[in-house]
């Protein structure tokens, strides 16, 4: 009996990273319909739910000691849907006459972009850096700028046309070789850290309410920025 209930306590706890992750995934569908909708503001604050919630499920797993190789996976197929396909629906919610031809090229560059930097991650061994900005950054500050821009009355062609060169730019630095993230962890910018958690804290607040997009992309923006360039004084002063 006790070893019946041990084992049916280990599944349970790999049930709550794996709950979390479906949850992101359903917030990454869900803002994606609401973008072919034509909502992009809606479907953005989703876009940026799953962001926290990408989080959530990689702390929830180590604290439980509950990674898994389909965890993984999974949390890559979430990452693909609400980082990936979602933001592209976001522009084609943004475009004033809907569906046209010419929207395919940046959503198709920036979805290919997304695959290709999921796919290359996954396979990559363990790394105290990686290269090219992460899908979830990529995505979260996408959807905040559309959040923003569409908020404060940049509906038209002319915006359409700024919302498509950023999407297509994003699809490609997620991967550019010569950006590079990494951990920063070292005693010389460990004051970056602290002010870094408190910018992130503060972002999901904002995004729990509903309130300040134009602060959550500019500090999401400023961290897509600044952490390569941190991460860069970091190897160079060890």
């Amino acid at each position: 009996m006790w070893q019946y209930l041990g084992a049916l306590m280990k599944s349970l706890r790999y049930l709550v990273p794996t709950s979390i992750t479906a949850l992101a995934l359903a917030c990454g569908v869900w803002a994606a319909v609401y973008g072919a909708q034509g909502k992009p503001v809606e479907g953005s604050w989703f876009v940026l739910y799953a962001t926290i919630l990408d989080r959530m499920d990689g702390l929830a797993a180590r604290a439980l000691n509950a990674t898994s190789k389909f965890g993984v996976w999974l949390d890559s197929s979430s990452d693909f849907v609400a980082f990936g396909v979602a933001p592209a629906f976001l522009f084609l919610g943004a475009s004033p006459s809907g569906l046209q031809p010419i929207l395919i090229v940046p959503m198709a560059v920036y979805i290919l972009g997304c695959a290709i930097r999921l796919v290359r991650f996954s396979l990559q061994e363990a790394a105290k850096e990686f290269r090219g900005v992460p899908s979830t950054l990529a995505g979260g500050v996408y959807a905040a700028g559309i959040n923003s821009g569409y908020s404060n009355g940049y509906v038209d062609s002319q915006a359409l046309w700024i919302y498509g060169a950023v999407l297509v730019a994003f699809g490609l630095a997620m991967n550019t070789p010569w950006i590079r993230y990494g951990k920063v962890g070292g005693l010389s910018t460990r004051w970056l850290n602290y002010f870094g958690v408190s910018v992130v804290a503060t972002c999901a607040v904002f995004i729990l309410i509903g309130i300040l997009p134009e602060f959550v992309f500019g500090a999401s923006f400023l961290v897509m920025l600044t952490a390569p360039l941190i991460s860069r004084y970091e190897r160079t002063s060890t």
